[in-house]
């Protein structure tokens, strides 16, 4: 793919503000405006659940955007029509057009920003009927937030993470997420586990007279991924392991529901059908049976506990697990770190690459010795020395801390996974 003068900047940075994709978005003459939007936001689950909401209104013959964020090395899968990603060639015009509108703004769009302007003009251009965007960080100031009132705003667990940028508190953090809601939508909120995270967005809903749809704890943890059964008797599951897919998958069907009352969805057993398609690479995914690899992408507390929950679990708690850990500096490594231990065997430490790659040495003496912590670099040597640590069948590697630290992985041609998988900013 070409190059575009928003390629070079820096791809995971990100500056909060909506001046400058309002001003793109009126040089290409409102993309953003030409279609109804699901504006999903959160802090964990939001690419999970955009996947379900997607492949149901597909199931019903819908022409589907998707737009998530960031991506494996590919920038465009980042833009999504029907799950495809967009071509090399439409990437490439539609970058031109957004290239040329942006090129002497006084304040250069960031590269997310630019990204985000591209996804609304393909989905504009490739006459979707139906856009589902997800939230970059935050709500209130993230560069998808310039969509009108969304058909359906979507708001998945609240949680501690980027604290930096949205607040300290869970309260502070949910703020920031109900700056997505606009009056004239709905609003499906997941259940939260912070009860001053429900308060703050419940309030903001009631502001702006919002009806609030809050998805209940239906599924239920099968070997085969969640399912859950809807009072009318049908019986609905997705191929995804995770304990915390019974909550993106609670909240994912609320959104159907409310998509079906809607007119959007003609038949919840075709949206059901969809469901059993789903994929999304990175959350408690095995990439190797032989010999087991997991990799999940968990990069925050919340994310951390989810994936223990799941190693308590059978078939995952009679596994000898030796990890692979690595995090970015914005995350509270130490913490996540200790919370594993207890389901491990034992630990190897890699910075991840980048800026944001944080020296695993400074939490290594952390470590009890029974764990037999090292630290290896580069990644390649990191990764051929947890590989040497299986020493049977009972033995698995799992890999968690960071999905940059995946998507590395993934580039260097050591993980043997489909695309898309999502990468952290």
């Amino acid at each position: 793919m070409k190059e575009n003068w928003w390629v070079g900047q820096e791809r995971f940075g990100m500056r909060l503000g909506l001046e400058r994709i309002q001003a793109l978005m009126e040089r290409l003459g409102h993309p953003e405006r030409a279609y109804p939007v699901i504006h999903v936001a959160g802090t964990n689950g939001k690419g999970s659940v955009a996947a379900m909401v997607t492949e149901a209104l597909m199931a019903s013959g819908l022409r589907v955007g998707l737009n998530i964020s960031p991506d494996l090395g590919k920038i465009n899968e980042r833009v999504m029509i029907n799950r495809e990603p967009l071509s090399e060639d439409l990437w490439d015009a539609y970058g031109e057009e957004v290239e040329e509108a942006g090129r002497d703004m006084s304040d250069v769009p960031t590269f997310f920003e630019a990204v985000t302007a591209l996804a609304f003009l393909a989905f504009q251009r490739q006459a979707v009927d139906v856009a589902v965007i997800e939230v970059g960080l935050g709500g209130r100031l993230d560069a998808t937030n310039v969509v009108p009132s969304p058909l359906l705003a979507i708001i998945t667990p609240v949680a501690l993470d980027h604290m930096d940028r949205l607040g300290s508190t869970p309260a502070a953090i949910a703020s920031e997420k109900a700056g997505i809601l606009k009056p004239g939508t709905e609003l499906v909120l997941a259940q939260q586990p912070f009860p001053e995270a429900r308060e703050v967005i419940m309030k903001r809903a009631k502001a702006l007279s919002i009806p609030v749809f809050e998805a209940a704890p239906r599924a239920r943890m099968t070997a085969a991924g969640p399912v859950l059964t809807t009072d009318g008797g049908l019986r609905v599951s997705v191929p995804l392991q995770g304990v915390y897919q019974r909550a993106n998958l609670d909240t994912a069907w609320m959104a159907i529901e409310r998509l079906a009352a809607r007119g959007w969805i003609s038949h919840l057993n075709r949206a059901a059908a969809g469901l059993a398609r789903v994929t999304w690479p990175g959350r408690f995914q095995v990439v190797s049976e032989n010999p087991l690899i997991v990799v999940d992408g968990a990069h925050n507390l919340h994310g951390i506990d989810g994936l223990r929950a799941t190693l308590e679990q059978d078939p995952w708690r009679k596994t000898r697990w030796h990890l692979l850990f690595g995090w970015l500096s914005d995350k509270p490594g130490q913490e996540m770190l200790q919370r594993l231990l207890p389901k491990v065997t034992d630990v190897v430490l890699t910075r991840v690459p980048g800026d944001r790659g944080i020296d695993p040495g400074v939490v290594l003496s952390e470590i009890p010795h029974q764990y037999r912590p090292v630290v290896a670099e580069p990644l390649q040597t990191a990764w051929h020395r947890v590989l040497a640590r299986i020493d049977g069948p009972k033995d698995g590697v799992l890999v968690a801390g960071s999905l940059s630290l995946l998507m590395h992985l993934n580039q260097a041609g050591l993980l043997p996974y489909s695309s898309p998988i999502r990468v952290e900013r």
